[in-house]
């Protein structure tokens, strides 16, 4: 990671803490040209004010584009395949 990079993720590390968001997972791919990243987290939290809570922490931090599915739609889809 870049410096820039590298204090996007700390920023994000810190307000996720302040909202009592756990971290599951992490993974980072970039580009072959390396031009591009992406960074993947999964989460655990409570369900009240995670929506708000995930977007403001992805404004604060940059982020582009958040991906929000909670635990009960990952069990109704996983019943319904």
């Amino acid at each position: 990671m870049t410096e820039k990079e590298n204090s996007s993720f700390l920023r994000l590390i810190a307000a996720m803490g302040r909202h009592r968001i756990e971290i599951e997972s992490y993974a980072c791919s970039t580009s072959p040209s390396g031009a591009t990243y992406k960074h993947v987290l999964t989460v655990r939290a409570r369900p009240e004010g995670m929506r708000r809570a995930v977007k403001q922490i992805g404004g604060y931090v940059g982020v582009l584009g958040i991906c929000y599915r909670s635990l009960e739609e990952n069990v109704n889809s996983e019943k319904a395949g």
